[in-house]
């Protein structure tokens, strides 16, 4: 072999470039993914070659035609290196858990609890996995047992209000995947359980980052991460010991998996968010709508093995007693103790318009309207192919699940964290305005409630998803970097044309 004419040129920091010339063959390598290998383009090779100081883009073909680019710093992601991107995070989780363990009063160890007790509502999934390894799964939906075995102080440790009630509201499979946990002494448990979710929250986020494949500036490490730990649903959350991480991390996980062209693997991760129904029920039939047949095949194999799989292990009075469980979910807010200020969807408009001059029929009438504007920002969206890897597309399937949802409270508002650090990198005007929305609607909700009896969150939502509607995805309004450099590319553009 003859060897190739090529010229190398070298672009430095301030743009400048420098050529020289080489009498012999260049071996064209790429560094992707951890290895070596070589990667042609109509018969063009294409080698990237970084140095401290400048990277090096060179592409050449054997009748010596090329053309080179200055391109931004190419950078082999793993997972490994994003979390050392967000190191500030790690250290922010690690700080907020044990400012939690130490002063917040839902993790202070006493033998007496009062109102509330030890770990909040974990007591709820403890309780039901406990009940699931003792042997007792027949009775898992038996309010009676339930109550009893909650305020068991041989059990848990500690005595709390009587009259105080967490109930069984998660399907069997959930009770099945938490079962786990009953093993373990519920004070551990409690503590094990507030580690799980900052690690769910931080996988979440290291995840998310990892596939959008950017360069993490210092401003964005130290500033823009940790603070999401201080957006109100993950305070919220982490302190009633709630699950939003949990479901941000399923959530997280699908999204990586379809923008990665894995709608087939994507459909059998979300089929794990089954076990809570009122968060899993509407992506599957917009992507079915939308003829998105391989993630509707993974998410239906997912659901049925889990459920299945769980229909063979309990015993069968399992289910209809959850049925039973299921047919008043659309009455929660009806329940004594219910939170008005606190829930996010439509149907608790209702409970709140009861109070006023307007007839039910009208209350209703009006609920159903609202409905269909939600439906219809959702399935109709006017293009041509919807794309949940999307952050405006998602964050429209979000908003109206919290809204179409029969019981949704804001501490599983969590899962917006994905939706706003996708329009963060391309929209970051509607990213400000959703952190806002939720930040008003969680703050004047109380102050809402006491004024007109109506709740706050479910109007703000609706504001939010008309906002979404007006968003053309795919055309990023981000324009420069935090620097005021053009944002990092990880595209190999050479400019040439194909040649032999």
């Amino acid at each position: 072999m003859s060897p190739w004419p090529i010229q190398i040129t070298y672009f430095d920091n301030t743009g400048h470039a420098s050529a020289t010339h080489s009498p012999t063959p260049v071996l064209p390598i790429l560094r992707r993914r951890g290895s070596w290998g070589v990667l042609s383009f109509h018969g063009v090779a294409i080698r990237a070659v970084r140095t401290p100081q400048t990277t090096l883009m060179s592409a050449f073909s054997r009748n010596s035609r090329f053309m080179t680019k200055p391109q931004e710093n190419v950078k082999t992601w793993t997972l490994a290196t994003t979390l050392g991107s967000l190191k500030w995070l790690l250290l922010a989780a690690v700080l907020l858990g044990a400012l939690l363990l130490l002063a917040s009063p839902n993790y202070r160890w006493d033998a007496d609890k009062g109102d509330s007790p030890y770990g909040s509502d974990f007591l709820q999934d403890w309780t039901g996995a406990n009940m699931l390894v003792s042997g007792q799964s027949e009775r898992l939906y038996d309010s009676a047992s339930f109550d009893a075995w909650q305020h068991d102080p041989a059990r848990i440790g500690f005595t709390w209000d009587a009259n105080g009630y967490y109930p069984t509201v998660y399907p069997p499979p959930y009770y099945l995947l938490a079962s786990p946990l009953g093993w373990i002494n519920y004070r551990v448990g409690v503590i094990l359980w507030l580690a799980i979710l900052l690690v769910c929250l931080v996988t979440a986020i290291a995840i998310t980052e990892n596939r959008l494949r950017k360069k993490l500036t210092e401003h964005c490490s130290q500033f823009l991460f940790p603070a999401l730990l201080l957006f109100p649903p993950v305070l919220l959350s982490l302190t009633t010991g709630q699950k939003g991480a949990v479901w941000l991390l399923i959530w997280g996980v699908t999204w990586g998996l379809l923008e990665g062209k894995r709608p087939l693997a994507a459909g059998l991760v979300f089929g794990l968010m089954s076990i809570k129904p009122t968060l899993f029920f509407l992506l599957p039939l917009v992507m079915l709508y939308h003829r998105q047949w391989r993630f509707v095949i993974g998410a239906s194999l997912s659901f049925g093995g889990l459920w299945l799989a769980t229909a063979c292990i309990l015993p069968l009075n399992v289910w209809p007693d959850f049925l039973a469980v299921a047919r008043g979910a659309g009455n929660y807010h009806h329940h004594a103790g219910y939170q008005l200020d606190w829930s996010c969807n439509l149907l608790s408009l209702v409970s709140g318009m009861e109070q006023t001059l307007l007839p039910a029929w009208a209350n209703y009438l009006l609920i159903g309207v609202l409905a269909s504007f939600v439906l219809s920002r959702t399935f109709f969206t006017g293009i041509s192919r919807f794309d949940a890897s999307q952050g405006p597309h998602l964050a429209s399937v979000l908003i109206a699940t919290c809204l179409l949802s029969p019981h949704f409270y804001v501490y599983d508002l969590v899962v917006l964290l994905l939706p706003i650090r996708l329009l963060w990198s391309s929209h970051r005007m509607h990213a400000a305005l959703l952190i806002s929305a939720v930040w008003f609607g969680m703050m004047a909700s109380q102050l809402c409630h006491d004024t007109i009896g109506l709740p706050l969150m479910p109007i703000v939502l609706l504001g939010s998803l008309y906002s979404m509607s007006t968003v053309t995805p795919g055309q990023s309004s981000v324009r420069k970097g935090v620097s005021g450099n053009p944002a990092p590319s990880n595209m190999l553009q050479t400019g040439l044309s194909p040649q032999a």
